[in-house]
Order: structure tokens, then C-alpha cells, then sequence
């Protein structure tokens, strides 16, 4: 219920202060039990992947940003799942797992923390391709061009839709989580550089 207030105001507040060009709009599909993948740059990450797509999408955060009880609040209302970093968040894991079993969204943003530099796309955590792997979803790889600027012109850039079916079946060890991760990070550097093109071109 109080999703369908919040997400009318987060729309607003985009339109209005932080003005977003979405391209590789084809790509974009409302789907349930998906996976999207985003490099991560700032806070606003959250909000700007949610504003791509219908319904609520879920997402995990590092538990440190719910500290703050008003932010905390808002995150959980908009489908954050806390994360402990500093350990094996079991409880994370079952929170997204129950996600995508249930045939929702999941954003990860898998570089594990913000990417300051904005360069190459950091080494990327295995928890995402795990997932994905366990609930057979399919996975969307995003990018945003550069850190959310206010009244500025952002942009973000959907990518081709993938999924691991061709392992299914194999068993989930450590190298075939390398293997999963690898291809999400390849995936991930492909909607960079074509989203790199699309702004060269002015497209």
C-alpha cells in the first residue's frame, strides 16, 4: 500500500530535480523472477532503477544506510534488503532468494560499493550470479553514465537480456560461481561501451 504512494512521488521528484534520459528502452522488460544488474556510482542508483520499471523492485543494501530511521524507513518501503558485509548474511540470502522464487525483481549492484573513480566496471562479488544461477532468472544488465547530478542531465542505459542456461544442471561450486560472475562482469562492460556509443552519437 505504501508503495503505491511512494512510487508516484519518487517519479515526481526524478522528473523534477534529477532529469533522466533512459536509453536502450527495447530492452527493458517488466518480468518477474529477473535479476538486474547496475554498476554503482550513487545513492541514486536505487532510485533510478526503480524508475524503470512497473511494480516494486527489490534490492540489496549495505545494512549501514538503514541506520537512519527516516531513510531506513523509505529504503524498506521500496524493497531495500539489508546486507551485513562483514560476514555471511544468511538472512540476506534467503530474503533474495525468496524474492526471485516468488517471481519478483532483485537489483544487485554487484561491484560490492560505489565506484568513485567511474572508469572501468570494479571486480565483481559472486553473490549475484548465484542467485540468478539458483532461481534459473533472467538477468538485465544496467548502466548509468555518470554520478546523479541535480537539475543535470543523467542517463541510463538498458542492456540485452541474458540468462545461465546453459549450466543449468551442473552443480554451483566455487568455479563455476567464478564463471557465472565473469559473464555478468562481461555483460556489464557490454552495456557500458554501448552506452558509451549511444552518448558519443548523441543518440
Amino acid at each position: 500500500m505504501l508503495f503505491t504512494i511512494l512510487r508516484p512521488i519518487l517519479t515526481l521528484w526524478i522528473w523534477l530535480f534529477y532529469p533522466l534520459k533512459v536509453r536502450g528502452k527495447e530492452n527493458i522488460s517488466h518480468e518477474g523472477n529477473t535479476v538486474l544488474i547496475c554498476n554503482h556510482l550513487s545513492m541514486m542508483d536505487i532510485f533510478f532503477v526503480g524508475y524503470l520499471f512497473k511494480g516494486k523492485t527489490f534490492y540489496i543494501a549495505k545494512k549501514e544506510i538503514f541506520k537512519n530511521k527516516v531513510f531506513g524507513w523509505l529504503i524498506k518501503q521500496l524493497g531495500g534488503i539489508p546486507l551485513d558485509r562483514e560476514k555471511v548474511d544468511l538472512e540476506s540470502t534467503k530474503m533474495a532468494l525468496s524474492v526471485l522464487k516468488s517471481g519478483k525483481r532483485l537489483c544487485i549492484f554487484p561491484e560490492g560499493k560505489r565506484n568513485k573513480q567511474n572508469t572501468d566496471i570494479l571486480p565483481l562479488h559472486g553473490g549475484a550470479g548465484m542467485y540468478a544461477f539458483k532461481c534459473k532468472s533472467a538477468i538485465i544488465p544496467i548502466n548509468i553514465h555518470n554520478k546523479a547530478k541535480f537539475w543535470g542531465k543523467n542517463s541510463i542505459y538498458v542492456g540485452k537480456k541474458f540468462n545461465f542456461s546453459q549450466f543449468y544442471g551442473q552443480k554451483l561450486d566455487v568455479e563455476l560461481n567464478e564463471k557465472l560472475t565473469q559473464i555478468m562482469y562481461e555483460q556489464l562492460c557490454v552495456a557500458k561501451e554501448e552506452h558509451e556509443n549511444l552518448i558519443a552519437n548523441k543518440k
